[in-house]
């Protein structure tokens, strides 16, 4: 599409993401190319143009920003598209060698700002998880992951989530909100704390007495972990699996974040090492 490729960065789910320089001015550039051939291509070429129209909307120091989306023709046929979108050097949250436990927590402070500013602006990221956060210079992050963002108030198509990060209700079609992406920050939280992804087994089979069981072994976790009484009870209440019992936004989830990181009531969690993704 016009730039110099200089290194491919991934492949899944017929997406290629390469690191390209603007043949221009020489800045460097995400791209993610999909090239058209079946339904499935198309459905991929649809998506990136969901997520550059989402990523348009978005306008926070902590998101990863979009440049511009590319169709390139044959005739009268798109037979490619790509997505352009800032780079951040920098390895995923579950990579990332944090100093401390403080670190990580306002590292998440920002990330929890930026879910607020998607939030305000109404929508719904929906796959928020350590490899969604990008860790640049001077310990900046960067939220990315838009691909499966939508408007809040609908409904999530159901049987589908990531497990260990996404809400109970993203496995059983509940409606869109910003509690789910609450869900999905604290179990981040959860995962670098514990450098383990929480346990849901067959997550798209259970049923509201299996969440509920399964809460209370994440408890456990974390309390056998060595959280605080206060991180531990702000982390009981963004992992309840129903929607209506946890923080109403994340606005009120970072204010109880901070004030838990600056008062030092973090218990003895490290987090000096490598995370699991």
């Amino acid at each position: 599409m016009g730039h110099r490729v200089l290194t491919e960065l991934g492949h899944k789910d017929l997406v290629t993401t390469y690191l390209v320089a603007d043949p221009a001015d020489g800045t460097l550039q995400t791209l993610k190319h999909v090239q058209r051939h079946t339904a499935d291509d198309e459905e991929r070429c649809r998506r990136l143009a969901a997520e550059y129209e989402i990523g348009q909307r978005l306008d926070h120091s902590s998101i990863r920003g979009v440049r511009k989306l590319r169709r390139e023709r044959k005739g009268f046929r798109v037979h490619a598209v790509g997505l352009f979108q800032q780079y951040v050097d920098g390895p995923t949250l579950d990579r990332w060698e944090a100093s401390s436990t403080e670190a990580v927590l306002e590292l998440m402070e920002d990330v929890g700002e930026a879910l607020s500013h998607v939030h305000e602006r109404g929508l719904v990221h929906g796959a928020v998880r350590p490899r969604h956060v990008l860790v640049g210079v001077g310990d900046a992050p960067s939220l990315i992951g838009f691909a499966e963002a939508a408007e809040a108030g609908t409904a999530f198509s159901g049987g589908q989530g990531n497990p260990g990060y996404s809400a109970p209700e993203q496995f059983l079609g509940g409606v869109r909100t910003a509690r789910a992406d609450v869900f999905g920050f604290a179990a981040s939280i959860a995962a670098v704390l514990l450098r383990a992804r929480l346990e849901m087994g067959s997550a798209s089979e259970l049923n509201a007495a299996d969440w509920l069981d399964l809460h209370q072994d994440w408890m456990e976790a974390l309390r056998r972990g060595g959280g605080s009484e206060g991180m531990n009870r702000l982390l009981e209440q963004c992992l309840h699996p129903d929607p209506t019992r946890r923080p109403l936004g994340m606005d009120e989830v970072v204010g109880r974040l901070r004030e838990l990181r600056l008062t030092g009531d973090l218990g003895s969690h490290g987090a000096g090492r490598r995370h699991a993704a």
